[in-house]
């Protein structure tokens, strides 16, 4: 599996993500040029697909949407998201990785 798109640090994992707004659904995708590919079914209007994504990235590693926060990429679909009190990926994202795009 690619791990250039996370890292550990003392806070927790810093994700760098690239999101497809107005998706049928919200989904990983895969990794693509060292970032996770998500699609999100909200659109890139008035913050609408950060929010999404950062629920969407909370429900899947389990934690409240306050620990997921936007540190780049505010207006681009190219993000480098912090999530706060996890140390490793969750199993069903690293399961959903091993198979291939």
């Amino acid at each position: 599996m690619d791990e250039s798109w996370y890292r550990r640090d003392a806070a927790g994992l810093t994700i760098a993500v690239r999101i497809q707004p107005r998706a049928g659904a919200d989904r990983i995708c895969g990794v693509q040029a060292g970032k996770l590919k998500i699609r999100i079914a909200a659109a890139p209007v008035d913050e609408a697909a950060n929010e999404r994504l950062q629920r969407f990235i909370a429900g899947l590693f389990g934690v409240p949407r306050a620990a997921v926060s936007l540190l780049q990429g505010g207006k681009s679909r190219d993000k480098l998201l912090a999530i706060a009190g996890v140390d490793q990926l969750p199993p069903a994202l690293a399961g959903s990785l091993e198979q291939p795009l």
